[in-house]
C-alpha cells in the first residue's frame, strides 16, 4: 500500500519526503558529539585522521543467514513481564529493581498531545487546512540521557555522557500486541492510507487499557549498519551510536518529556490549573533487543516487529533495527510552578516537608500558549 500513500500525498502537491518532514514524524534526532580524541588509546588514531572507528568491544555475532546481532550482558529481563522486576549491572554492580507504571497525570498529558497531533494530521489530509504546524518535541521526542565507560567508546569524544532526542512511543500490553498489530495490518492492506491509519491509531490510543504503562520504546537507527551484505544503508564510519555504547556498558538511563504547550485550565491533569508547562522525568533501565538474536523470546520478537513496522511502514527503510525498551523504575514531576511538581518523585510517591511545597506565583497577565 506504499504506492497508494504516495499517490495521496502527490495529489495534494507535496512530495512524500516533504510531507513526512512537514508533519514532524522524524523518528530520531542524533546529535554527534564534538570531535575529541582518546589520547591514551593506543589502538585508535586521533579524530581528523582517516581512521574508521569500530565498536566499543560489543561482541557482534553473525547468524546462519549472515545477519549481525548482539547479546546484552548487563541486564536481565526474564522477570519483567510476570513479576515486574528488572536486574541490571551498572558501575560493575548487579541490582534488582521493581518496574513501575507512569501515573495518570503523565498518561492524560501524553494522550492529550497525541490526540491533538492526530487531529492536525487528519485535518490536513482531509483538506480542512492547507498548513501543518506541528513542532518536534513534546510527547514523541523526549530526551534520553545515558553514560558509559570512562575509557573506551568510539574514539571521537573525550566524554562518556550522551543526551539525544528520539522518537519514543508507548507499547501495547504483551497480551494486546497481536490485536493492535492485526488491526494496523488490516488498515494497511485495505484502508485509505494515511487517513484511515491516523484515525485507527487515534482510536486505539483512547483505549487506555490496551497499553503498557511500565515502558516506552524507540529504535536505534544507526547501530549495526550495514546489518548484512544486502543492507542498502551506507557505512557511517562507525558501527554503534553513543547511546547504544553507553547502554551496553551501563543500562541505567533518564528519559525526560516537556510539553509543547502550557496548560489552559481545561485539561483533566494537573488539577485543571492553567499556566503550567508539564515536564516529566523517568529513571530506569534500557532493554535492547537485537532483531536477529536467535535467542529472543516470543515477546521480544513481537515487540521488535511491532516497533520496526510502525517506523518502516510509514517512513520507509529497513525493518530490522535494534529496539530500545525503556523500563520505568521512578517518575518525577519536574513541572515548575506546580505544587505537585517542582522536581518531586511521584512514582513511587515520596513525602516532602510542607515548607518545601510552596507553589511559585505567576506574573500577572501570564497566559498559556494555545494549541490552535
Amino acid at each position: 500500500m506504499i504506492g497508494r500513500r504516495e499517490n495521496l500525498v502527490e495529489q495534494q502537491g507535496i512530495r512524500r519526503r516533504s510531507f513526512l518532514k512537514a508533519i514532524g514524524l522524524s523518528s530520531v534526532g542524533l546529535g554527534f558529539m564534538g570531535m575529541g580524541s582518546w589520547s591514551f588509546l593506543a589502538k585508535q588514531k586521533r579524530v581528523g585522521s582517516d581512521e574508521i572507528f569500530d565498536g566499543s568491544g560489543v561482541d557482534w555475532k553473525t547468524d546462519e543467514q549472515g545477519n549481525k546481532y548482539f547479546v546484552p550482558k548487563n541486564i536481565r529481563t526474564d522477570l519483567v513481564n510476570e513479576r515486574r522486576i528488572v536486574m541490571a549491572r551498572f558501575d560493575g554492580v548487579w541490582g534488582k529493581y521493581p518496574v513501575r507504571e507512569f501515573d495518570d497525570d503523565f498518561h492524560d498529558w501524553w494522550l492529550s498531545e497525541k490526540l491533538w497531533y492526530f487531529d492536525q494530521l487528519i485535518a490536513f489530509v482531509e483538506g480542512k487546512t492547507s498548513e501543518l504546524n506541528i513542532p518536534n518535541g513534546g510527547h514523541h521526542h523526549p530526551m534520553i540521557s545515558t553514560y558509559g565507560k570512562k575509557f573506551g567508546g568510539r574514539g571521537d569524544s573525550d566524554f562518556h555522557l550522551n543526551t539525544t532526542a528520539k522518537g519514543f512511543t508507548i507499547l501495547p500490553k504483551p497480551e494486546n500486541i497481536k490485536r493492535v498489530s492485526d488491526e494496523l495490518d488490516k488498515v494497511y492492506k485495505i484502508g485509505n492510507i494515511p487517513l484511515d491509519l491516523f484515525k485507527l491509531e487515534q482510536q486505539l490510543y483512547r483505549e487506555k487499557w490496551l497499553w503498557d504503562r511500565t515502558r516506552f520504546a524507540t529504535l536505534e537507527l544507526y547501530t549495526g549498519r550495514p546489518i548484512n551484505d544486502r543492507d542498502p544503508v551506507k557505512e557511517l564510519g562507525f558501527t554503534e551510536t553513543h547511546t547504544f555504547q553507553n547502554i551496553i556498558a551501563n543500562p541505567m538511563a533518564t528519559l525526560t518529556y516537556m510539553s509543547l504547550f502550557n496548560t489552559d485550565g481545561t485539561q483533566s491533569y494537573f488539577e485543571g490549573l492553567p499556566y503550567l508547562t508539564p515536564h516529566f522525568e523517568f529513571r530506569g533501565f534500557c532493554w535492547l533487543i537485537s532483531y536477529y538474536n536467535p535467542d529472543n523470546t516470543e515477546y521480544e520478537k513481537a515487540v521488535a516487529d511491532y516497533v520496526n513496522q510502525a517506523h518502516s511502514r510509514f517512513h520507509g527503510g529497513v525493518s530490522d533495527l535494534t529496539v530500545n525498551i525503556f523500563l520505568i523504575v521512578e517518575e518525577f514531576n519536574n513541572t515548575p510552578g506546580y505544587r505537585a511538581g517542582l522536581g518531586k518523585r511521584v512514582v513511587p510517591p515520596a513525602e516532602y516537608r510542607e515548607s518545601e511545597l510552596a507553589a511559585t506565583t505567576w506574573p500577572s497577565g501570564s497566559k498559556p500558549k494555545k494549541k490552535a
